[in-house]
């Protein structure tokens, strides 16, 4: 990263505390911005407030959910367009095509491959000069 370019403003929303440092910490080394939310509510609260880049969403929560939570995205109009990764241990034809279907952009299986998760936040973010 060269010196001035700032990288993406990252919501990342998930139920695992662990998971959330682990996320954050990797695109933090990759210089960006990472904030996070521990359930459905927190994460479009901190939207409200601030729409993010990209919005990283653990698929299942208690209370609400990140299918409900891309819904609720996707049927407004601030935020019908905010790329949306799943994240999820969910693996299976069925979970991709309902994390699609409520409106992510991508999916990433858990266990975290760090790799892909940066090869598939880069393919959403790009460097801003």
């Amino acid at each position: 990263m060269n010196k001035g370019e700032q990288m993406a403003d990252i919501l990342v929303v998930d139920d695992d505390e662990l998971m959330i440092e682990l996320i954050s910490d990797l695109l933090i080394d990759e210089g960006h911005d990472v904030r996070s939310a521990m359930d459905g509510h927190a994460g479009l609260d901190a939207i409200a407030k601030a729409v993010p880049a990209l919005l990283i969403l653990d698929m299942s929560m208690p209370g609400m959910d990140g299918y409900k939570v891309a819904e609720t995205l996707r049927a407004d109009p601030r935020t019908a367009e905010l790329p949306i990764i799943a994240f999820t241990g969910l693996d299976t034809s069925g979970d991709y095509d309902a994390a699609y279907k409520a409106g992510c952009n991508a999916f990433i299986s858990k266990p975290l491959n760090p790799a892909q998760l940066i090869e598939v936040v880069e393919r959403f973010v790009q460097k801003v000069a």
